[in-house]
């Protein structure tokens, strides 16, 4: 498989888990009521959770994406914000936890982890498929 092709393959998947973040941002503002937490445990409810949720969660998608043209770019700066993105992530799914989690948490919680394990442990992807 030629680089060209995993670098997209690579950007498409993190853009994708960037805007997938859209299933927490659109229930933490009141526009929908989907199955995902709109309240937190530890904000309290309406106004607070509303501007804290909204920005987590607008980071996160906006990171993502930023992260994933940057890979398709083979930008520098890329991996660095897909660990500050992954680790902003993990805290707005933390403080929105609900008991049970909704499969998408639990997907998105696994994503980031992965991403972190990937960037920071094994160093993947070489800097010879998506540059320095």
């Amino acid at each position: 498989m030629s680089n060209e092709l995993v670098r997209a393959i690579l950007a498409i998947i993190v853009g994708a888990h960037g805007i997938g973040h859209v299933l927490f941002l659109v229930p933490v503002l009141g526009l929908a009521a989907w199955e995902q937490s709109a309240s937190s445990w530890l904000l309290s409810s309406g106004g607070p959770t509303k501007v804290v949720g909204g920005i987590i969660w607008a980071v996160a998608l906006i990171g993502f994406v930023a992260a994933a043209i940057g890979i398709f770019s083979e930008s520098s700066w890329w991996r660095t914000l897909a660990v500050v993105v992954s680790f902003i992530s993990l805290a707005g799914l933390a403080l929105f936890w609900d008991n049970p989690p909704t499969q998408p948490v639990i997907a998105a919680a696994i994503f980031d982890v992965v991403v972190l394990i990937a960037l920071l442990v094994f160093k993947w992807p070489p800097s010879s498929v998506v540059g320095p």
